[in-house]
């Protein structure tokens, strides 16, 4: 009965911490990031009776254990399970929420670090994303070259600005679909609509001196914006399989300024195709200082990658029309000795057209021209990519990243260390931590305006708190009928 006593306590005093357990999940129902808890028990030692039990046939050492008797019950362990929580939308791009394995990484003033499922993260005065209690989110700042840095706390500077880029490469992706050679020259015939530009009119070229023009803004080293134009023509073609097109670039010119005819002119050259309309050679002219129209002073441009290079306000560019390898051949050195000739236009030949190469079939001329320079931009707004990626847009249309949050993963979450306002750190227990990317193999997902929720099940945890108040009571029935069984046992040797 004295045993009885002790098994009785044993057993309150263990489902009053498995009470604990459930009321902390029940408490923490509403707290982001919360995973449940669950007790478990196991039963205490057993001591054997004498002269109790039975051998295994003649086997006088194999006693079967049904002489045992136990002495209670005690906690064996205190599991966190890690189970996905349900993801809450909110309205602040810094709200972080993981779907699947993984903790964000976040350290104090000393440099400790902790971990999270909480991404409850603000931005304080200095910009740094931290969790509201001040702790820094770790990241990897990407370098101006688009590669990672090293690890980091991640801070955000919301007034951030974009230096200015001057173009530096000028791509064509047209269809020139007219056949008409609007622009003639007996004498230069590839440079017909060169001689009819003049810069000092309204247009420069009229409008049915070529086949097809588009324009585009391009940005000078200061980040101020021109517009460059391209003229096309059809130009004479002594081979029944190839057609040829002459083009003209061109900058806008102040209106206000005194102007020259060929002011703005930056490259002039023959585009050559084959009789279904792939791009398969070209020629390119560009002026030397105030050549105006004089094409003397227009020489072979020279090729560079991609393309052929030519001079717009002080930086070199690379024009563009997506023609891959082929030969270089040379050709005359300067425009005016091009003459009627086609074979002194030189340039490139037999290379091979892109996906994106300019082409003249029949048709509708149309396209696009794309260009990789801009102006300064202010950021507008920052948004947070899946893999982590922080990524910053800016008022001149641009958008580079910043940083890129990493999610931390342990060989035993079951290791982690409870710390208190939802941290975890890491012990021998949870074995070593390894970074990875976002939404790669067996690293969660990072998914911005959200938040994950409390993983505790109330309905279940109802149910586990009637069953620890039940046996809490049947235990504490066993302590007063073990008491009175006890009293009256000392009653019987009083009498």
């Amino acid at each position: 009965m004295n045993s009885s006593l002790f098994i009785g306590a044993t057993g309150m005093k263990g489902l009053s911490q498995g009470l604990n357990v459930i009321s902390n999940n029940l408490a923490n129902v509403s707290t982001y990031g919360f995973k449940q808890q669950n007790i478990q028990y196991s039963d205490l030692i057993y001591s054997s009776q004498g002269n109790i039990g039975s051998g295994w046939e003649t086997q006088e050492d194999s006693l079967v254990g049904t002489g045992e008797l136990g002495h209670g019950m005690a906690v064996d362990s205190i599991r966190t399970f890690f189970l996905q929580g349900d993801l809450e939308s909110t309205n602040s791009v810094s709200d972080l929420a993981l779907t699947g394995k993984g903790f964000f990484q976040v350290t104090d003033e000393t440099g400790a670090q902790f971990y999270t499922r909480t991404g409850d993260f603000i931005t304080d005065e200095q910009g740094f994303m931290c969790t509201p209690t001040g702790l820094n989110l770790s990241g990897y700042k990407y370098n101006e070259d688009g590669t990672l840095g090293g690890l980091g706390s991640v801070q955000i500077d919301r007034f951030g600005t974009m230096d200015a880029k001057a173009t530096s490469s000028v791509g064509f992706t047209l269809n020139l679909g007219f056949s008409k050679d609007a622009s003639t020259s007996a004498e230069n015939p590839y440079f017909a609509l060169l001689s009819n530009y003049d810069a000092r009119m309204e247009p420069p070229l009229a409008s049915d001196s070529y086949g097809h023009q588009q324009s585009i803004s391009v940005y000078d080293a200061e980040g101020a914006k021109h517009t460059l134009t391209a003229y096309f023509d059809a130009a004479p073609s002594d081979d029944p399989n190839a057609r040829r097109m002459e083009f003209v670039l061109a900058l806008d010119q102040d209106p206000t300024a005194e102007t020259q005819s060929g002011d703005g002119l930056v490259m002039s050259g023959v585009l050559t195709f084959d009789s279904s309309g792939k791009l398969t050679g070209m020629s390119a002219f560009t002026p030397g200082e105030d050549a105006g129209k004089d094409l003397a002073q227009w020489r072979a441009a020279e090729r560079g990658e991609g393309g052929f290079l030519c001079n717009i306000n002080g930086s070199a560019v690379t024009i563009d029309f997506g023609l891959e390898g082929g030969n270089t051949v040379g050709g005359a050195a300067t425009a005016a000795e091009v003459g009627v000739d086609p074979a002194r236009l030189g340039g490139v030949e037999g290379g091979e057209a892109s996906s994106l190469a300019t082409t003249a079939f029949a048709g509708a001329s149309e396209g696009d021209i794309v260009q990789d320079g801009y102006t300064e931009g202010q950021m507008s707004y920052y948004d947070i990519a899946q893999n982590g990626d922080i990524i910053a847009y800016y008022s001149n249309g641009q958008e580079q990243k910043l940083w890129q949050i990493p999610v931390c993963r342990f060989t035993s979450e079951d290791g982690l260390y409870r710390e208190g306002g939802n941290l975890y750190s890491a012990t021998e227990a949870s074995g070593a931590m390894e970074m990875g990317v976002a939404g790669t193999e067996n690293y969660g997902e990072i998914n911005a305006y959200n938040l994950e929720t409390s993983n505790v099940d109330m309905s279940s945890e109802m149910v586990n708190l009637i069953i620890t108040q039940r046996g809490f009571q049947s235990n504490s029935k066993v302590i007063t009928t073990a008491d009175e069984m006890l009293r009256k046992a000392m009653e019987i040797k009083r009498t």
